[in-house]
């Protein structure tokens, strides 16, 4: 996925939402917000919004002296999504297809996402409902449950802090016959999910955790370790969770299925969905989009 004409504002916006968790003065945010704008012109249509949007953060994190200006509402958002781990435990317990319901579970997650939306506001327990009960724009299962059949292991792509514990939903419902290997970020951006968050809110418990060996946004794997590289590049079966992993990854090539909500315009378009819909895609390895 190349990035878009109105992906340009929004990586501007993105970058002024950190800068304003900054303890700098107004003044110096105006100089840095400038400078950011500049760089932003010269960022490449032809590469990912995902890398972008990295490329992005990374400037204005190294100007602003910024290390995690999202901490802590990501303690909050792993907090407040804990208190509803029973509720949604129960939801997929008490189903007819918890796998399937689990999946939904988790895609319901991928609303908290600080560098795009403010779900500050939000009803989450009527929002979780009201996906559940949501048939997915997309819908790929059944293809999905083919896949399982034919591998032990699943390497999962996390996301943002917070989401994690809908993520650890699923990550328990497929731990009960497969070996998973849960991907984090090494070093914070924006509120993506770190090593601390993973054991935080308990995917230890149920999966291997791995670092990407980056800050990177999308996960890609070769600006990751080589650890991350080799592990990413020998999976028969990836999960990817949210939308920027999906804009860093799909079209290349990989095993691999998408779980997230098309939060944005530009996503909704590439994916032919509508804007908030939820979406479980398969993209075949070496094939095009089924």
């Amino acid at each position: 996925m190349w990035t878009k004409l109105d992906c340009y504002p929004c990586f501007l916006k993105q970058a002024l939402s950190a800068l304003k968790r900054s303890n700098l003065s107004e003044e110096k945010k105006i100089e840095i917000i400038r400078k950011t704008a500049e760089y932003i012109s010269t960022l490449s249509p032809t590469e990912s919004p995902a890398y972008n949007t990295y490329l992005t953060f990374k400037k204005i994190y190294e100007m602003a002296d910024l290390k995690d200006p999202y901490y802590e509402e990501k303690k909050h958002y792993n907090n407040l999504a804990l208190k509803l781990y029973d509720t949604l435990k129960n939801i997929v317990e008490t189903s007819e297809d918890p796998l399937y319901t689990a999946i939904k579970v988790a895609i319901a997650g991928n609303i908290i996402d600080l560098g795009i939306l403010d779900i500050s506001k939000l009803n989450l327990r009527e929002y979780i409902k009201d996906i559940i009960n949501t048939p997915l724009a997309i819908d790929h299962y059944h293809y999905f449950k083919q896949e399982l059949e034919e591998t032990d292991e699943i390497l999962y792509l996390l996301d943002n802090a917070g989401e994690i514990v809908f993520d650890r939903i699923l990550i328990e419902e497929l731990s009960k016959t497969k070996n998973i290997i849960s991907v984090v970020n090494e070093y914070p951006i924006i509120n993506d999910a770190i090593l601390e968050d993973a054991i935080e809110v308990g995917l230890n418990k149920y999966s291997k955790v791995i670092t990407t060996g980056s800050g990177s946004v999308g996960k890609p794997p070769e600006l990751g370790s080589k650890e991350y590289q080799d592990i990413f590049c020998n999976a028969k079966l990836i999960i990817s969770k949210g939308q920027a992993n999906y804009e860093g990854l799909e079209g290349r090539g990989y095993n691999i299925f998408f779980l997230l909500k098309a939060k944005c315009e530009i996503v909704a378009k590439n994916l032919g969905v509508n804007e908030g819909d939820s979406v479980f895609l398969y993209e075949k390895a070496n094939q095009k989009r089924l």
